[in-house]
């Protein structure tokens, strides 16, 4: 095969990893917004306290509803609930099962 050719030649072990899942890819989206708000500078956060408040209102009171439901807003992955993806292919709505017996 030739990635284990590679593999020996390079004496270097490469690791076989699946299609990313929706789910990681919002988690990675979410973490560099995250890294990115380091750049907003205090002076113009007055500027969003009304509607923060606003928002947590709109949230039951609640903040870190509020939060994750601007996280997502930003992120783009808001309208929709995530669907699985096979694996192998990924695929929507097909899942990747291993079976194994003894």
């Amino acid at each position: 095969m030739l990635i284990e050719q590679i593999e020996s030649q390079a004496g270097i072990k490469l690791q076989r990893i699946g299609v990313p899942q929706a789910e990681d890819v919002i988690k990675a989206s979410a973490m560099d917004i995250c890294n990115n708000l380091n750049e907003v500078h205090d002076d113009v956060l007055p500027l969003f306290i009304e509607t923060a408040q606003e928002l947590i209102k709109q949230k039951g009171g609640d903040p870190v509803r509020a939060l994750c439901t601007a996280l997502a807003y930003i992120s783009g992955h808001y309208k929709a609930a995530l669907n699985a993806r096979s694996l192998i292919t990924g695929q929507e709505r097909v899942v990747t099962v291993k079976l194994e017996s003894n």
